[in-house]
């Protein structure tokens, strides 16, 4: 699958990057209750609050830090009611604006306040479409200048994003044209310099950006930094293309001139490239809204999972201020997709809601619930499966780390693997709800090596573990297959730990490592020749076993692409140990150092490399 593979690389880019560190970020979820393009019919109803109350219930149940709440023009714009001759309810809403912000407050949670404008299309109860039709340019700005200056004085959320989707902003307004770096950036000035004249300095810290799809982002990027906001914010919902290593540049980009960065929405849209294919910016965020519709089918929620851990590890990777997942519904309820394959994108919404409600009402979470509360509240410990990713195969060999796991240092001396070890054992709930324990070859104070159960069920799982200082649970995503290549420095990096066998003109046949160590640890890589006969590369790994079939298995070594011959467990029978061998061709004489990867159905490996003479 072509997501899955943008999701291995992205994971790969993010292990090879972040140092394992957890800084502060404020994790949040989107309060889609209390969203202004609800419509004010909607807010201003009797339920309106005791909606919001239960999702916020919900959300503490979730372990979130922070809600996010999109407060647009011109939902808190006096002449807006004027205009539609409802004077009396501008004062309500700001009311309940201020009621939602208080709950809040109660559930111990930071608020982020996004305002944009708000969506014609959603908001039917408001001549929105009509009302833009009136609006020069300045005006817009000055409107959006004044909802600002009312959010920041009379909500006073810890931050305010004026905006991070120009384009969508434009189609909203009925532009025909995105608004132009230099445009989208001199209104956010405006409206900064307004709120700066008004004394707002500090909090709430003001910010703005761009979605991770931004063509020419880099140009929008460098116009916002010198805007006077106080940080860059991005929306990332599809990670096809190359969105996802464009979100990590523009966070790079704005952090090199100073400002710190915040993700205010991100969910995995399920987008393919040919989609994008021609495509200028409003027809790319169509497409992005168009597959929105798709999102709460159940058979999304591992590579959910995947995406949602990946936003967690740039959240702590670039030292984020919030990483707020949009969808917040699916953290509690999904659909399963045989139930409502044949409804219309209406229908399967109002499942959606009525699903969403009635786990809220009972107080459960989705498998992606649990995922992202496990994820986010685990602290120190955590699980590392090999390439550094959160995303594993039942089968595979694990990491696990921590402090004060076990309580000495030991090694399991005989087969089968016992599942306790030094006083540790690890319990896995999978999917299902069904529980495993872990077979486990070696257990110490910080780390833990072990087996995943092949019996587990693919998705979100949920990883306890019991040891000598009480228990704790993480967070792991489970897949079918998920190739891992194992290097000889044991850190997913650098010269395979792999072997070349050579057939030779006589009928013998010898076997060498591709490596050699150094007394200090350091491991280099042998040239592999090729001129002594025909020659397969063994290359060993995990979660790779599982595949469906060998023609789904691709090696790529430098430039080439080849197809091995065998793929599966270790041939010696070590526990939870692959292979692949693939032939040599002879084209790769001389290449020198090259990349190595394997590929299953569109989930890439992690870089090993080999070395030919």
């Amino acid at each position: 699958m072509q997501i899955q593979g943008y999701l291995s690389n992205f994971g790969s880019t993010i292990a090879g990057g972040w140092n394992g560190s957890k800084p502060p970020v404020a994790f949040s979820t989107d309060l889609l209750a209390a969203n202004a393009n609800r419509g004010v019919t909607a807010l201003l109803s009797a339920s309106a609050m005791s909606d919001v109350q239960m999702s916020l219930d919900g959300f503490s149940k979730v372990g979130v830090q922070a809600v996010t709440i999109a407060v647009s023009f011109p939902i808190l714009y006096q002449p807006f009611y004027q205009y539609i001759n409802q004077s009396q309810n501008y004062a309500s809403v700001l009311s309940f604006y201020q009621s939602v912000i208080s709950a809040a407050r109660q559930h111990g949670m930071k608020v982020v306040i996004e305002s944009s404008v708000m969506f014609p299309s959603v908001a039917t109860d408001l001549p929105l479409q009509a009302y833009y039709a009136t609006l020069a340019s300045t005006d817009v700005t000055n409107g959006r200048a004044q909802v600002a200056q009312t959010i920041a004085q009379q909500l006073q959320p810890d931050w305010l994003n004026l905006g991070s989707e120009p384009d969508t902003q434009s189609a909203l307004l009925g532009l025909g044209a995105e608004y132009s770096a230099q445009a989208w950036a001199s209104e956010i000035s405006t409206i900064v310099s307004q709120l700066r004249a008004a004394g707002i300095k500090g909090k709430p810290l003001i910010g703005a950006g761009i979605g991770s799809w931004q063509i020419n982002g880099s140009q929008y990027v460098q116009a916002l930094v010198g805007s006077g906001i106080d940080y860059f914010d991005t929306h990332v919902y599809s990670a096809s293309m190359s969105f996802l290593q464009a979100a990590v540049s523009y966070l790079d980009m704005a952090q090199a001139a100073g400002l710190r960065a915040a993700i205010s929405e991100a969910w995995l849209h399920k987008t393919t490239d040919s989609q994008f294919a021609g495509l200028g910016e409003l027809g790319i965020i169509k497409v992005l809204s168009d597959t929105s519709a798709l999102n709460p089918y159940d058979f999304w929620i591992p590579i959910d999972a995947e995406f949602i851990h990946e936003m967690i590890t740039l959240g702590y990777w670039k030292n984020l201020y919030y990483v707020s997942p949009f969808d917040s519904e699916l953290l509690f309820a999904y659909l399963n997709y045989n139930n409502v394959a044949s409804m219309s994108s209406s229908q399967v919404s109002q499942q959606e809601t009525a699903a969403e409600r009635a786990a809220l009402s009972i107080g459960t979470l989705s498998p992606i619930g649990e995922f992202y509360k496990a994820d986010i509240t685990s602290g120190a410990a955590g699980v590392i499966a090999t390439g550094g990713s959160v995303l594993t195969a039942p089968g595979s060999i694990i990491s696990f780390y921590g402090p004060n796991l076990g309580a000495s240092v030991q090694a399991a001396q005989a087969l089968p693997l016992p599942t306790s070890l030094g006083g540790v054992s690890i319990l896995i709930t999978d999917s299902t709800g069904s529980q495993a324990t872990a077979p486990l070859f070696f257990a110490s104070p910080l780390q833990i090596n072990g087996v995943l159960p092949d019996t587990l069920a693919p998705g979100p799982a949920l990883v306890t573990i019991f040891g000598s200082n009480g228990s704790v649970t993480s967070a792991l995503a489970l897949a079918a297959v998920t190739p891992g290549l194992f290097t000889q420095n044991g850190n997913g990096k650098g010269v395979a730990a792999a072997q070349v066998v050579t057939n030779h003109a006589d009928g013998s046949q010898t076997t060498t490592d591709v490596f050699q160590c150094s007394g200090g640890g350091s491991c280099q890589p042998v040239p592999i020749s090729l001129s002594a006969g025909p020659s397969a590369l063994v290359l060993y790994g995990t979660g790779i076993h599982n595949n469906s079939s060998l023609s789904d298995v691709t090696v790529q070594i430098g430039n080439q692409t080849l197809p091995p011959f065998y793929a599966g467990a270790n041939l010696g029978h070590f526990v939870g140990l692959d292979q692949v061998n693939v032939m040599l061709p002879s084209s790769l004489a001389g290449s020198g150092t090259v990349n190595v990867t394997v590929t299953i159905a569109g989930a890439v490996s992690n870089v090993a490399t080999v070395d030919f003479q």
